[in-house]
């Protein structure tokens, strides 16, 4: 009861942020969407034969590498997590951490505008709900934190309100916090959205 009251408390302390981050996402998200929309053929096919050929990766799951998707995938999430850390301590970091939210929300709009381009929308929803949402619902709330943390700092330096050391410290854990919530939607990603998706390969 306890922490869901810490947690509550949080949460209400910091809503108008996550909800501008939030917002930002969704808006990159869209912008994902329209992109692949408004690409022109060349790009198209290009995403299709990327979009198949990993479909027939899954169809034939010996040909899956899962210590290298692994290791891509942690390098992906964790230097992300890394760079909004960093920009948190920059003097413009604000503006660059919600730069950054928007290429995330971009990416992420892209992917699934690709797959429903590729494969339909039967095929697209089984895909992207199997193999792209849980991991990203876990990340997402590590890039919340983080970013929020880093604007927070940004702010209280610009006020000059605050323990620079201690703020700094602050910080810091947040990041190793964002971190290993990265590390486990990598593994997540890998090792059971990837053998969901192999289960459902008959259906895509």
């Amino acid at each position: 009861m306890k922490k869901r009251k810490i947690l509550k408390n949080y949460l209400q302390k910091y809503k108008k942020e996550y909800i501008s981050l939030f917002t930002i996402i969704l808006i990159g998200f869209i912008f994902g969407i329209l992109f692949i929309q408004k690409g022109n053929a060349e790009e198209i096919t290009n995403i299709n034969s990327y979009i198949q050929s990993l479909i027939t990766n899954i169809k034939n799951a010996n040909g899956i590498n899962k210590a290298l998707l692994l290791l891509e995938s942690l390098k992906s999430n964790c230097l992300f997590i890394v760079i909004i850390w960093f920009l948190g301590c920059t003097v413009i970091g604000s503006f660059l951490i919600y730069l950054a939210c928007f290429y995330k929300g971009f990416s992420l709009g892209y992917t699934v505008a690709a797959v429903f381009t590729s494969l339909g929308i039967k095929s697209g929803i089984i895909f992207t709900a199997s193999s792209i949402i849980l991991q990203n619902l876990i990340l997402f709330i590590a890039i919340f934190l983080i970013a929020n943390s880093g604007i927070q700092l940004y702010l209280n330096i610009k006020r000059n309100c605050v323990n620079l050391k201690l703020e700094l410290l602050r910080h810091l854990i947040i990041m190793l916090i964002s971190l290993g919530l990265s590390i486990l939607a990598s593994f997540i990603e890998v090792y059971i959205s990837t053998n969901f998706l192999i289960f459902l390969k008959d259906f895509l």
